[in-house]
């Protein structure tokens, strides 16, 4: 091992786990995954599952720093780190993060955010902001609009590298919604496995159905009775995707204009996205969520006054 660890960054949801043992630089040294997300932690031990683990990782350096995010800090996780109100840096969020005691180890959990939408609503994140600032720390504009797309999909304003606001679409869970249990669901199953020009069609016909406005319940139907008056795409399931995409953006464009986009996703979801905005004459920055985590991570760590994590 030529690099000295400096941390141990954790990603913490309610199905996965996801850990690196990083250098000062944010670089993995080490890393690990598991199954064993919040809501399959037995009799919620989350002590021994950290332990089992990262247990090599702790047993060699006990007394490195070890910061977690995601759903480990909701209500259902380890334990409940207050949303952090109001516009958010690097800064705040590593003074509001909550230490776990007692614990054999020195751990602490980011707080999520809280803050208003567009339409001046209230909305949250949690997990969202830690690779929000760990984009910014890789180089990412420091004002404009963060598209993270997923099963609750955010679209985050910044300012000077900090969370100004919070919009979320229920976009992703939408779509696993509609696709598994709905009256599109026989159409997605009969038509099985389909060719990829016949999908990247349909996906694009969905993109415009949703971005000319509209009532969306009513373009979900009209699905439907495309496919029952023989006019449908052929790939119901990518119709679906590009009208609830192309939805979401069509109802945030009037905020698009004049701001510079980041992505932060997976490679296939980002590329849905940055295809939507495309077809809007708009071009987005692309960065990697889990690069963006880790960065996020140690970003944060750097700014715990009680640490003394280099950068």
């Amino acid at each position: 091992m030529t690099k000295a660890p400096a941390m141990i960054g954790v990603d913490w949801g309610t199905s996965n786990f996801r850990a690196w043992l990083m250098d000062a630089a944010a670089q993995p040294i080490d890393s690990v995954t598991s199954h064993e997300g919040l809501l399959k932690v037995p009799r919620r031990d989350f002590s021994a599952a950290l332990n089992r683990a990262c247990g090599s990782w702790l047993d060699r350096w006990p007394a490195l720093p070890i910061l977690m995010c995601g759903m480990v800090g909701s209500r259902q996780g380890c334990r409940e780190a207050a949303y952090l109100k109001g516009d958010a840096g690097a800064g705040d969020l590593a003074g509001a993060t909550l230490a776990i005691t007692p614990s054999p180890w020195d751990v602490r959990i980011v707080p999520g955010v809280q803050s208003v939408s567009y339409d001046g609503s209230q909305d949250v994140m949690r997990g969202e902001e830690t690779q929000i600032i760990g984009a910014v720390a890789m180089g990412a504009p420091k004002d404009g609009l963060v598209c993270m797309p997923g099963t609750h999909s955010k679209w985050v304003e910044l300012r000077d590298g900090r969370i100004i606001s919070i919009t979320t679409f229920l976009t992703g869970e939408l779509f696993a919604l509609l696709r598994g249990n709905s009256i599109l669901t026989g159409l997605i199953e009969a038509e099985g496995e389909v060719a990829s020009d016949v999908g990247a069609r349909a996906f694009q016909l969905g993109l415009r159905m949703g971005q000319d406005g509209g009532a969306l319940a009513h373009k979900l139907f009209s699905i439907r009775a495309r496919a029952l008056t023989g006019t449908g795409s052929g790939a119901t399931a990518e119709m679906l995707s590009g009208l609830l995409i192309g939805s979401e953006i069509a109802t945030l464009h009037p905020e698009l204009a004049d701001k510079e986009i980041v992505l932060i996703a997976s490679e296939g979801i980002s590329d849905r996205y940055r295809t939507a905005l495309q077809q809007r004459g708009i071009e987005a920055l692309s960065v990697n969520g889990d690069e963006a985590c880790r960065a996020g991570l140690s970003a944060i760590a750097r700014e715990v006054p009680e640490w003394k994590v280099a950068a």
